[in-house]
């Protein structure tokens, strides 16, 4: 702004007056000229907020027994917003902070989840050197639920579920798998869904081939496998043949069959092989039967050399003591025996009481029907199974109840529904319950 200097001497009072008004106004430009007018310069501003500190970085997830995913990292807290500037336009805002890192999930398990387990002596442990004792149930032949449930495995899971619910699972699951014919000593059965393997002669009933190998292992077994190790499960594949393995095609028929498969569950920490569910061969020594079963074993660990074997014998598998005492070639080896009213004389009770001194035993099969029928699984005894159980109990074995089935027997239920026990459902319950943290 200018000052006016024209005014007259006559008005020189009132001049002095505006001058001093002037000067005041030319002091303010001056300031206003060195600070940079509002035209040209902004004001400072103020200063920057503080960052945000940084998010806490998330822990990482733990690996779960069957691969559980890990627990997420906790997520950041967000920055500290800057203050506002001094003086002048207000200060910039301070960013925020950065969101913590993410925690790992858990890195899967192997594929068998569960702990692989091992033969030492005459027990079955863990990793840990802990002695387990395994007990569950047996499935009827899983392809009959895939066929008979709209050539669908749902049919297997769902068995498995009701099979749970009632209360007589356990902690491990045996998968019976069929070949073309199941012998049985000649009553025959034709699997509606088998595995494609069988080369011996005909029987009365008609075999079928509905799947190739491969098609039964990814469409039947596997997803059965893993839906029991995704319930933390362990698993018996049981290739379910009866018939003379000296003599005849079935044995070879067991080799092609673990041939195929023990190189697919290999690396399952939760699956154990069964060779031969009943080899019949009721005249053979040990001595002759004890190369077959070698060759199974053989055939076996040639493509899965950790999952353990549980050895059958003669006789519908009655001499596991003669087995034991003069033991095939091999790492991670069980012996079973099958027990029902109709065999457990006396002579096979000392068989399995050899054996349990020698080599960790696996009873794959046991049941019973109270009646006044005769047969391999009936007696008249309501006391039975409960003396068995003291037995088994007593000699530390790991036991398999035959069979979840209302229809199959010795049946453990009574309707079609399965949620009706019998007396032997009943007491597996029990036993199961009674138990469980072993």
């Amino acid at each position: 702004m200018l000052v006016d200097c024209a005014a007259s001497v006559e008005t020189q009072t009132s001049a002095m007056t505006k001058l001093r008004a002037s000067l005041a106004l030319a002091l303010i430009a001056a300031v206003l000229s060195a600070c940079g007018s509002n035209d040209s310069a902004t004001d400072d501003a103020g200063a920057a907020g503080t960052t945000g500190a940084a998010g806490t970085t998330g822990v990482a997830g733990t690996t779960g027994a069957a691969g559980t995913t890990g627990v997420a990292g906790t997520t950041g807290v967000a920055g500290t917003t800057g203050a506002a500037g001094t003086t002048g336009v207000a200060g910039t805002t301070g960013s925020g902070g950065r969101g913590g890192t993410t925690g790992s999930g858990g890195s899967g398990g192997s594929p068998g989840g569960l702990p692989q387990l091992t033969v030492t002596g005459n027990k079955l442990q863990d990793p840990s050197g802990k002695t387990i004792v395994l007990r569950g149930s047996s499935l009827i032949d899983i392809g009959a639920l895939y066929a008979y449930n709209g050539n669908s495995a749902a049919g297997i899971t769902a068995r498995m579920d009701k099979v749970a619910a009632a209360g007589v699972q356990g902690h491990v699951v045996r998968l019976p798998v069929y070949p073309k014919i199941s012998y049985n000593g000649g009553g025959a059965y034709c699997s509606p869904m088998p595995y494609p393997v069988g080369t011996g002669p005909t029987a009365s009933c008609t075999p079928t081939t509905p799947l190739s190998a491969a098609d039964y292992v990814s469409r039947v077994l596997r997803p059965a496998i893993d839906y029991a190790r995704g319930k933390n499960l362990y698993v018996i594949i049981d290739y379910h043949q009866i018939d003379n393995a000296v003599s005849g095609t079935s044995a070879a028929d067991a080799t092609t069959f673990w041939t195929d498969v023990a190189a697919q569950f290999a690396s399952y920490t939760n699956v154990l092989y069964e060779p031969f569910n009943e080899p019949i061969d009721a005249s053979a020594s040990w001595a002759t039967f004890k190369p077959v079963a070698q060759g199974w074993i053989n055939a076996i660990r040639a493509k899965a050399p950790n999952n353990v074997i549980i050895v059958p014998s003669m006789s519908w598998c009655q001499k596991p003591g003669d087995a034991t005492a003069s033991p095939p070639t091999g790492t991670n080896l069980m012996y079973t025996a099958h027990i029902y009213p109709g065999n457990w004389n006396q002579t096979f009770q000392n068989q399995v009481a050899a054996a349990v001194g020698r080599a960790p035993v696996f009873i794959t099969e046991w049941g019973y029907i109270i009646s006044n029928q005769t047969g391999v699984p009936n007696t008249t005894s309501t006391t039975w199974g409960t003396s068995l159980r003291s037995v088994v109990d007593g000699n530390g074995a790991s036991w398999i109840a035959w069979v979840t089935d209302n229809a199959w027997t010795p049946n453990m239920f009574t309707d079609t529904a399965l949620t009706q026990l019998t007396d032997f459902g009943t007491l597996t319950k029990t036993w199961l319950a009674a138990t469980n943290s072993n």
